[in-house]
């Protein structure tokens, strides 16, 4: 039976993360903290058992430089795919979650309808389509190894949901800056571990 296993990574920390805005595919360079977190994550894969083939990543700035952090200690280059980048929400982009879920009513739209979509931006069956998409175009490519991808908190957690329970509405799950989650395809998909954030502990 064919099997990949992909370790996922979201991005370490940046100033709109803490300033609590939407950045989407706006690129957003990590903060300070996020580029000691960056070098946490490098660390645990560095210690961790391997071997690993390739090191995926979303080509936003923020995601790149998480993924150079790793690909340093294990020696790989990165692939950077477009289809990684997190999910774009055009106008809209640069507003406040409090802004987005209260005056804006994202999480509303995106449960009644997954073809909404703000002006210039993408639809929640958009994401997902890509997302799901790259991810097991990924784990094809890749049998009986272990790859790394690194992404966005907003479009991971949609695809896992899409992939684990079958809806993108499913789960009120977001990884951590620099968090590792599990994702094993077996061919089918199923999450070993998620948000695994030891190697963060005092950043």
């Amino acid at each position: 039976m064919p099997i990949s296993k992909i370790s996922l990574v979201r991005h370490g920390e940046t100033s709109a993360n803490t300033g609590g805005v939407w950045h989407g595919s706006t690129d957003t360079p990590l903060s300070d903290r996020g580029r000691e977190q960056a070098k946490r994550v490098g660390a645990h894969f560095a210690s961790s058992p391997g071997p690993y083939s390739q090191i995926y990543a979303s080509p936003l700035q923020r995601a790149r430089h998480t993924a150079d952090a790793i690909a340093g200690g294990l020696g790989l280059t990165i692939q950077e795919r477009p289809g990684l980048k997190e999910f774009d929400l055009g106008s809209w982009e640069g507003k406040t979650y409090k802004e987005l879920h209260g005056d804006y009513k994202l999480w509303e739209h995106m449960k009644d309808d997954p073809h909404f979509a703000p002006h210039g931006g993408e639809s929640p069956q958009q994401v997902v389509d890509r997302y799901v998409g790259n991810l097991r175009t990924i784990a094809d490519a890749h049998v009986d190894e272990h790859v790394i991808v690194v992404g966005h908190g907003g479009a991971l957690s949609m695809a896992l949901a899409e992939l684990i329970e079958g809806a993108y509405t499913a789960w009120g799950k977001v990884m951590n800056n620099c968090a590792v989650t599990e994702l094993w395809f077996e061919p089918e998909p199923r999450v070993e571990r998620f948000n695994f954030i030891e190697h963060l502990e005092g950043v």
